[in-house]
């Protein structure tokens, strides 16, 4: 049995260096300027570019700083050569997004209705806990944020896009999701993936003047450790 090829992210490889690139060459629709930094050797944008993409499974990469052209692609959608006509770049992008949380919403759904099976086994009840799951996990469609892509040797395309859902039931602000899909041009598209974005981490750092005090504090404390504290 051979291995889906379409599931890994392609190889991030440098097509053309800046200056370098044939007239007919296509061009990313956000790009570096010459004059603008950051100003890298195009072994550096080769190393950016490939921690971009791995950190962000291929979803968020700054093109505002590479000037070479690589692999990867932002979404223009100016530009249809990659979408079956009637369609345009931004239709196709739209429906993939729905098409991509109509498969979400639905395993969400089987899943829960699977653990609704078990717990209703074990505890003879549970329907109404469910029911306030099911409608907790429905997202509807809002808009496309962005995407990016990159060509796969055949007609194929894979895009890496980033839209807007939100719960129909609840006031909170819309929140963002991440699909990976295979668009064939005369085949069935394969929806890899479609997940909440995952939200940041935050750390919170101390400044070296707060840690240093604390250390000054901490050493008088062991200093005076043996007396007693007056009141």
């Amino acid at each position: 049995m051979f291995r889906d090829w379409t599931i890994d992210n392609a190889h991030v490889f440098m097509e053309h260096e800046a200056g370098s690139e044939p007239k007919d060459a296509l061009l990313p629709c956000i790009r570096r300027n010459e004059d603008e930094e950051p100003y890298l050797t195009p072994e550096e944008e080769l190393r950016r570019m490939t921690e971009q993409v791995e950190e962000s499974q291929g979803f968020d990469i700054n093109f505002k700083e590479f000037r070479c052209i690589f692999n990867y692609l932002p979404v223009d959608f100016d530009d249809n050569g990659y979408v079956k006509p009637p369609e345009t770049t931004r239709t196709l992008m739209d429906r993939l997004s729905r098409e991509s949380l109509e498969k979400y919403n639905k395993e969400k759904v089987e899943y829960y209705f699977y653990m609704l099976s078990i717990f209703a086994f074990l505890n003879g009840f549970g329907f109404a806990l469910c029911v306030c799951v099911k409608q907790g996990t429905y997202f509807e469609f809002v808009k496309f944020i962005k995407g990016n892509l990159h060509e796969t040797g055949c007609p194929a395309t894979m895009y890496y896009i980033t839209f807007q859902g939100k719960a129909p039931s609840s006031d909170d602000e819309p929140k963002e999701f991440r699909a990976k899909v295979c668009y064939f041009c005369h085949e069935p598209n394969m929806y890899h993936s479609c997940e909440l974005k995952p939200e940041k981490k935050v750390h919170f750092i101390e400044t070296e003047e707060k840690e240093d005090a604390k250390k000054r504090r901490f050493a008088q404390e062991l200093s005076n450790g043996g007396e007693t504290q007056q009141w």
